[in-house]
């Protein structure tokens, strides 16, 4: 093999090391930024949302509102841009808990009024294990990531038994 065709071999080698080195360092930062969201998000995201928000509005607005993970995601960076701010965490965290509130309120709703749960005041497993019991009265009603969601912002609103 001439000189000129090891020195291109090297090169393709190089390159594909160095493409495989950043690929994996995209994926690496595309899972931390995907972590799975736990319960302890959501009840910090709740105190996010109250010792930030109550700044600018009062939280019955938000709290009476009932929107998409989407929409949750534009209105905080409309918030943002008038000034909100909140760490990438929190505001992750805030989502969270936010798009928890109106899975509660959207899809608990079909079923039942939403005073008893509230009025509730249970440990997340508690509430997992009463969230899935609900679910399997009504198959394919609640994913498996809104059943997580549900009990976590059940487990955080405490001891509150009003959403506003």
């Amino acid at each position: 093999m001439k000189r000129t065709e090891q020195r291109g071999e090297g090169m393709k080698k190089t390159a594909i090391l160095v493409f495989a080195v950043i690929l994996v360092s995209f994926a690496a930062a595309q899972a931390q930024n995907n972590k799975p969201v736990t319960f302890q998000d959501v009840i910090e995201g709740k105190e996010a949302f109250e010792e930030n928000c109550i700044v600018c509005h009062s939280l019955e607005r938000p709290l009476k509102k009932i929107v998409n993970r989407e929409e949750w995601e534009l209105t905080l960076t409309k918030m943002a841009n008038n000034g909100a701010v909140l760490s990438k965490k929190q505001r992750r965290q805030v989502l969270e808990y936010l798009v928890a509130k109106s899975a509660f309120q959207q899809k608990c709703s079909v079923c039942h009024g939403l005073e008893r749960p509230l009025e509730k005041n249970k440990e997340f497993q508690a509430w997992i294990e009463t969230v899935r019991r609900m679910a399997a009265k009504k198959p394919e009603h609640l994913t498996d990531e809104e059943i997580q969601a549900i009990s976590g912002f059940l487990t955080a609103k405490g001891t509150e038994t009003k959403l506003y």
